[in-house]
């Protein structure tokens, strides 16, 4: 093993051991969850034909509700799962800048 070799592998088990600590940070996870369920939604879902037809259609609420029962099984899950996280998301925000504010 050449010294650059085991160089390379020490350094990559610190920036593991940095990146798991960094993970109980429940902002840094819920931020990962988050982003992950937002890529695969945008695969799925075709965002501007979605803001094009809701302005087409007038009634927003009507055009959410008939579009969201209208999609698969997986598309629904995943949109579930993505507004929970925005909601824990929120509040964690809120209750951390309560604590600091209640602290400083």
């Amino acid at each position: 093993m050449t010294l650059m070799n085991m160089k390379n592998r020490i350094m990559l088990s610190v920036y593991l051991e940095f990146f798991m600590r960094k993970l109980n940070n429940p902002f840094i996870s819920e931020s990962l969850i988050f982003i992950t369920l937002a890529v695969i939604l945008s695969i799925f879902v075709s965002v501007p034909s979605v803001i094009s037809n809701m302005f087409i259609s007038g009634n927003y609420y009507r055009y959410f509700i008939m579009a969201f029962s209208g999609t698969d099984l997986l598309v629904q899950m995943i949109l579930v799962l993505t507004g929970f996280m925005i909601l824990f998301f929120i509040k964690n925000i809120t209750f951390r800048a309560m604590l600091r504010e209640r602290f400083v």
